[in-house]
């Protein structure tokens, strides 16, 4: 189980681009639906415990995952497994960016790359959105929180008002 983890959260490190909400499609699908792991709600209370807790999001998750299954061993496997490939890759790539930046075939892969991130991220949100909007109240929060952050309200000002605001209504 422990290699598993470790290969699956590889896995997720290697093929993923962009920032770890592009990360969640493709841990959604290895977590949720290829290994069972966790149930799509779970998923959705793991994403929700991870966006709240230091950290970037996707270590979290994995941490999360792994400490679910296999306790600390599990957490450091499944966190290791996510964090070597970006960081081996995210090396490389500096060097070849520094070097490269100004080529004009590096600009159109960008261009080319950041609607796909886009893409992933609002995948994400359909399918946690299944698992979260599960009424109107929900729905209201949500509609709340977007409101605040796009208002210039911070983003841990909004998820203490939506947990408050959850215990009063829910």
């Amino acid at each position: 189980m422990l290699l598993k983890l470790f290969l699956t959260f590889m896995k997720i490190g290697i093929f993923t681009f962009g920032s770890g909400y592009a990360m969640l499609a493709l841990a959604r699908k290895e977590v949720v639906e290829l290994n069972n792991w966790l149930t799509p709600q779970q998923f959705t209370d793991a994403v929700s415990l991870s966006e709240i807790t230091p950290g970037p999001i996707m270590v979290n998750l994995a941490t999360f995952v792994g400490t679910k299954l296999r306790g600390v061993p599990g957490a450091v496997v499944a966190t290791l497994g996510l964090i070597i490939p970006p960081m081996a890759v995210l090396i490389i790539v500096t060097k070849l960016y520094i070097d490269l930046k100004d080529n004009s075939i590096v600009q159109k892969l960008f261009k080319g790359i950041r609607p796909a991130v886009i893409g992933l991220i609002a995948t994400v949100i359909i399918k946690l959105g299944k698992t979260a909007l599960v009424d109107y109240k929900s729905v209201i929060i949500t509609l709340l929180v977007l409101a605040g952050v796009f208002a210039g309200i911070h983003p841990i000002i909004t998820v203490v008002a939506a947990a408050v605001l959850g215990l009063m209504v829910f």
